[in-house]
């Protein structure tokens, strides 16, 4: 099929996730108020775009899980980057996932796990379980001491299928 444009806006915008249904596309976008934004493109007739997260701090790099239930993100509010957790669609909580700093995260597929890069370019892993509106999430765990290349505003990392290799660059 031809090419179609999906968002119009003078705003910068960098493509995230697809739910796992292909009913959204998510997305962050600059906003010379708020700064980078996270908004949802649904992919019905209607395609108007939603801000999903619009606050003062930075959101960015949202991953859905693999049940769509749920979406990973990093946000700045706290003064660092870090990963949180919040339901999807809708309101209800927020949990705090990455201690130290964290990005890029990436939802096993078998959704036992949530995994994020650290400042310092480790690769962590949090277990989780998630029932109904709750989420609960163990202590973050390195899964691999081997220092990542820093790409800058890219991640650099993605887990197999499996859930036992990353294909990354390394430092």
């Amino acid at each position: 099929a031809d090419e179609q444009l999906l968002v119009a806006s003078e705003q910068d915008k960098r493509p995230n996730d697809w739910s796992p249904d292909g009913r959204f596309l998510a997305y962050s976008s600059v906003d010379p108020t708020t700064s980078f934004d996270l908004w949802m493109l649904p992919l019905d007739s209607n395609k108007k775009p939603f801000p999903f997260l619009k606050t003062a701090a930075d959101e960015m790099w949202l991953s859905f899980s693999p049940d769509g239930r749920w979406v990973a993100y990093c946000s700045n509010a706290s003064g660092a980057y870090q990963v949180y957790v919040r339901p999807f669609p809708g309101s209800g909580g927020k949990w705090q996932i990455s201690m130290g700093g964290g990005q890029y995260p990436i939802w096993s597929r078998d959704g036992r796990e949530l995994l994020f890069e650290t400042p310092d370019r480790r690769v962590m892993t949090a277990s989780y379980t998630a029932k109904d509106d709750s989420f609960a999430v163990g202590g973050p765990q390195v899964w691999s001491a081997t220092r990542l290349r820093d790409l800058g505003a890219d991640s650099n990392y993605d887990l197999a299928p499996e859930g036992r290799r990353l294909a990354a660059v390394l430092a």
